[in-house]
């Protein structure tokens, strides 16, 4: 027997412990809900922060919006363009071609391949790069609702790109009323 017991308080420092025990019990799960809920959106952070590319590995089977050629010396500011240049788009990239806008789920590809010339032709030859433009609105605001990656020739594993695509954005903003897509399906 207890000092309450024998006092006869027993059943009120019953009564009291029991509800500082489920208060206790009730705060400490409040608090392990709260340190959850913020692991997983820090979590979330760092998945979006250091997503896994999305190179589409099946883009040449897309549709074809059209082919382009920048041949070797036509201007200093286009060198790094120089080739052939392939635009591929998946089947929700080509309903926003009509009308200019996109809808989630979209993807472009700009594929540029080496120009090579030989009596007269103009081939593709080794592929220099892919550029990746995935339209997620939710997540990519800051991008016009676009998220943009580059693969350096075959290497399908490594996003080239380092700022979250605001270097991809600057030049794709003037293309607004397209969606900020440059090519045209005609």
């Amino acid at each position: 027997m207890n000092f309450f017991q024998y006092a006869g308080f027993g059943d009120a420092q019953n009564a009291l412990m029991a509800n500082h025990n489920r208060n206790w019990r009730a705060a400490a799960f409040r608090s392990g809900a709260w340190v959850a809920l913020s692991f997983a959106a820090l979590a979330l952070n760092m998945v979006y922060a250091a997503e896994a590319v999305q190179y589409p590995g099946d883009f040449r089977r897309w549709v074809h919006i059209g082919t382009g050629v920048i041949l070797p010396g036509t201007s200093p500011q286009l060198k790094s363009e120089e080739g052939m240049h392939h635009i591929f788009a998946n089947a929700k990239a080509v309903e926003g071609y009509a009308s200019g806008n996109f809808t989630d789920g979209s993807m472009i590809v700009y594929e540029l391949r080496e120009a090579q010339q030989k009596n007269g032709v103009i081939f593709e030859g080794e592929r220099r790069r892919v550029d990746v433009m995935i339209r997620d609105s939710r997540h990519y605001s800051g991008t016009g609702g676009w998220r943009f990656e580059r693969f350096w020739g075959n290497d399908a594993a490594h996003n080239a790109i380092q700022d979250a695509g605001a270097s991809c954005f600057q030049c794709h903003s003037s293309a607004q009323t397209h969606g900020f897509v440059f090519s045209q399906l005609h």
